[in-house]
């Protein structure tokens, strides 16, 4: 009996170290930078938001005291197309890199922040498929020009 009892703790210890094991590494794994969406281009990637949907990108920025300099919001658009942006409530100046269905980059306006009511908006006379925000000059700070590639990380 004192044997069975033995046999049960050790396989109970055995079973445990296994699945804390496997529980670690899968918690590393999803929640590591695996999962995190990202926008990257030669030796720099953004871990950014996803700005999907009409509100997301109505909203966008706004209202943010700061951005960390490896973050950024990226605008998915429902088809290329010129998009007027706005700086309206967004207390940071920004960078808005626009991206075509190819990657390339087309276009990057900076943009001053803007608490007045009317800001001006940016329409480009070139359409894009994305827009990535990123802190102002940050694109000149890692040599992201008119057509450059971009690559997508974990962005569906």
């Amino acid at each position: 009996m004192k044997n069975k009892s033995k046999n049960r703790f050790w396989i109970f210890i055995t079973i445990f170290i296994i699945f804390g094991t496997f529980y670690y590494s899968a918690m590393n794994y999803f929640h590591g930078n695996n999962w995190v969406p990202q926008v990257c281009v030669v030796k720099k990637c953004f871990a950014v938001e996803l700005a999907r949907t009409q509100a997301e990108q109505e909203k966008g920025l706004m209202y943010r005291p700061s951005m960390s300099e490896n973050s950024g919001m990226l605008f998915m658009l429902p088809k290329s197309d010129i998009y007027n942006f706005w700086m309206k409530n967004t207390r940071i100046p920004l960078d808005m890199i626009r991206i075509d269905e190819q990657l390339r980059v087309v276009r990057i306006i900076t943009a001053p922040a803007c608490l007045a009511d009317p800001c001006p908006a940016f329409k480009p006379e070139i359409g894009a498929k994305y827009v990535l925000e990123v802190n102002a000059w940050i694109a000149m700070k890692w040599g992201i020009v008119e057509w450059t590639i971009m690559r997508f990380k974990n962005i569906r």
